[in-house]
């Protein structure tokens, strides 16, 4: 695993080639390297990219892979579909809402925390 830590002059919004924004809060959330291939397919799905992901959201969907793996089954998009739905709005931010679960991206209009690094995209996460 490549990582690099940013320049003052370098923003979360714009990566380097070849790079996706980290921030330090989802090291915090559970989310390990390389990341696991369910996150992986649920980011897809969704359309959005790792650093849009609240700490919040990050810490559910993890929870919810571990939880999934140590009953001996896989946490993937059409599970999710079964438990809830998704809806996306004109901004950009996408939501997972159940009766027992909602999961956010973070709004694009909002400033957010600067504790964020690059690490190099082996596993074609979406860079947006």
């Amino acid at each position: 695993m490549v990582v690099k830590v940013p320049a003052r002059s370098d923003r979360a919004c714009s990566p380097p080639l070849g790079f996706v924004t980290v921030y330090e809060f989802s090291l915090r959330a559970g989310l390990r390297f390389p990341p696991s291939p369910e996150l992986s397919d649920i980011l897809m799905i969704c359309g959005v990219s790792l650093a849009q992901l609240s700490y919040r959201a990050i810490s559910i969907i993890m929870g919810l892979i571990v939880l999934f793996r140590d009953r001996g089954a896989v946490l993937s998009p059409d599970c999710l579909a079964r438990m809830g739905r998704l809806i996306g709005d004109t901004q950009g931010r996408i939501s997972f809402r159940s009766k027992w679960l909602d999961i956010r991206t973070r709004d694009p209009s909002k400033s957010w925390i600067s504790d964020f690094f690059y690490v190099k995209n082996d596993w074609n996460l979406l860079k947006k």
